[in-house]
């Protein structure tokens, strides 16, 4: 049957071409003008895609600084540093002697405080983070 149905559409186009090749020669400008059109589109929405998952990333810089990571993750429950949701963070020496201790509450989260694993918050800004809560002003 597929075939049949190649032979056949062959045939006619042979024919088409014999009677009149200009037309033709129309039809296959028209769909490759058609298909060209088609292909800017699809151009343009894989630059639309691209450019979204470019932002994407820039959103979940490694490059962020303390300050950049305290605002993003931790100020709306301990706003400057202060009592808000969260406690103040005043006392961090007191109970988080080392950085390590730090580190890992953060990491973990405790109660209400969620983690922060390693696919949100990368080494590098986890340090800048300490280095930012150390140096937090005390009342």
């Amino acid at each position: 049957m597929l075939i049949y149905f190649v032979k056949r559409t062959y045939a006619t186009a042979q024919s088409m071409f014999r009677r009149s090749p200009s037309v033709v020669v129309m039809m296959l400008t028209i769909i490759l003008l058609l298909s060209a059109c088609s292909m800017g589109e699809e151009v343009k929405r894989i630059q639309a895609v691209n450019e979204m998952e470019r932002e994407r990333a820039q959103s979940q810089s490694t490059d962020l600084t303390g300050e950049q990571v305290f605002i993003r993750s931790c100020n709306t429950c301990h706003p400057r540093g202060k009592l808000g949701v969260g406690p103040a963070l005043d006392q961090l020496s007191e109970h988080f002697a080392t950085d390590e201790m730090l580190k890992r509450f953060i990491r973990m989260g405790k109660g209400v405080m969620p983690g922060n694993p390693k696919e949100t918050l990368n080494d590098v800004e986890l340090d800048n983070l300490v280095k930012y809560l150390r140096a937090l002003p005390k009342p």
